[in-house]
Formats: C-alpha cells, structure tokens, sequence
C-alpha cells in the first residue's frame, strides 16, 4: 500500500515531523479516500452495534471503537484479539472463519436487543467467500438502518461475489453501490501486486421496512473498472486464448498508437 496521510486517527498531519511518521507504512490496508469515507460514515451514524469482518491490525477497528457503542470483531486468527484487544474496552473479539461465526453474532445482536447500524466486510477475498459474508447478513431483519461496506469491491474476484449474491432474496436491501469509492490498478512499485486491481468500496443500505420498488444496483465507475481491467492482470489468469489475446493486445496498441499521434 502507497503512502497515506490520515492514520487511525483519521487526523491530517499538523507538523513536519507528523508528516515523516505517515511516510512510514502503518500496515493499514486502506487508501486516504477509503479512510475518510469510512471515518464519516461511522461518525454520522454512531452505530448502537457494528460488526467487522476480518480485522487485520486494527486500523479500521480503531474507527469502528470509537464512534460505536458495542463493535463485534470476526477473524480466523487468534491473534487479532491479543493484538488488538487490550487498546478496545467496547469490542468483543470472535475467532473463527466468518461462515461459521457470523450467523451466531448475529442471532446474538438480536436477542440482546441491540440495533446493527454498520457492517465493513474485509475478510476472505475470494469470490465465494464475500458472497457467504454478504448472504449471511442477507438473513438479517435489521432493527434500525443498516449500512454494509465492502471493502475491495475493484477486485474482479470480490466485485463478483458482491454483484452475485443473493441481494434480491432480502425485502429490506433498498441500494447497492458497488463503486462507493473508487478502486486502484496497483503500480509497480508495490511488488507482487502489480497491474491487480484492490481497494475501493461498495456500500448496500438496508432498512427494517420491505422496499416497496425495485431494488437500485448501480456502479458509479463503470468505464473506469472495465479500462483497468483490461489493462490489469486479471484477463491473464484465465486460460490463454491466443486469438483473443492477439485481438486485445493488437487493440491497446492501436489506442497507444493514436494516442501518441494526438500527443505529438
């Protein structure tokens, strides 16, 4: 992950010396855009509960503990809660693969009467496992005004598992967002990721009354993720077709071609 300027505190830096300690990586796997947009959804909503799905370091937890009541921490790796734990008195750690513990947190917010506001999904990154998380919340009556936030919705595997899911089988899903903030085509100075697509979010709002019209799936960046993809590494990782392949690339060249001429 590149340089980002707002920590956890989601503080811009104030001096120069705040401004060296960001150029350090802080193992935060979230750009600035991703930082603030989550910080502000948080702070608005205040969540009496929120859930998180894959917990890493604790960079996003810290956002989440702050302006929530009560946050439910899922990871399969028992280190989240001695890492983490000590620095979140409101925060309760469960270890575990999400497809497991999350239908019992969730059984558990019902009947101790609290109200979900707020779920972030960043856990498995694979096409099935972020459509088990997103159905597993699907059977979820919410109490109040739910938003779930998916992180990584650029990812061509996680994009699908979102646009996949079963969204239509809940009544109370009114929007999905799949480019609530825009994603990135990994550059070459970040190593094994290059030319991947990460990042971005998508955002789906539940309320407790059934939508009385059609549910609303819009992407607000579509020209953007089909041009990155195609210029991603992603088309590759299928079984090679030759003539398709010489098609495509015979085609960047012609648009390199053009774009040079326009240039000069």
């Amino acid at each position: 992950m590149s340089v980002q300027f707002l920590d956890r505190s989601i503080r811009l830096p104030a001096s120069a010396e705040q401004m060296s300690e960001r150029f350090r990586f802080d193992h935060w796997m979230m750009t600035d855009a991703e930082r603030s947009a989550l910080a502000a959804l948080v702070q608005e909503l205040r969540p009496d509960c929120a859930l998180e799905i894959g917990t890493y370091r604790g960079g996003s937890l810290g956002v989440l503990a702050k302006y929530s009541r009560q946050v439910y921490s899922l990871d399969i790796n028992p280190a989240c809660r001695d890492n983490c734990g000590p620095g979140f008195d409101n925060v309760e750690f469960i270890t575990g693969a999400s497809d497991s513990t999350l239908p019992s947190v969730l059984e558990k917010i019902a009947a101790d009467g609290r109200v979900l506001n707020f779920v972030l999904i960043d856990g498995s990154h694979t096409e099935e496992g972020v459509r088990n998380d997103v159905n597993a919340l699907l059977h979820y009556k919410p109490a109040g005004p739910l938003y779930i936030l998916m992180h990584d919705s650029f990812n061509p595997g996680c994009r699908r598992g979102i646009r996949t899911a079963d969204w239509e089988t809940s009544p109370y899903v009114h929007l999905l967002e799949l480019d609530y903030v825009h994603g990135r085509l990994m550059p070459k100075d970040e190593g094994a990721s290059y030319r991947e697509m990460w990042c971005g979010f998508a955002l789906a709002v539940l309320f407790p009354h059934p939508r009385s019209t059609p549910l609303i799936v819009h992407d607000n960046e579509p020209l953007g993720y089909r041009a990155a993809y195609w210029f991603s590494a992603h088309p590759y990782r299928k079984f090679w077709k030759p003539f398709r392949d010489l098609r495509i690339l015979l085609g960047r060249w012609r648009r390199y071609a053009l774009g040079q001429r326009l240039a000069g």
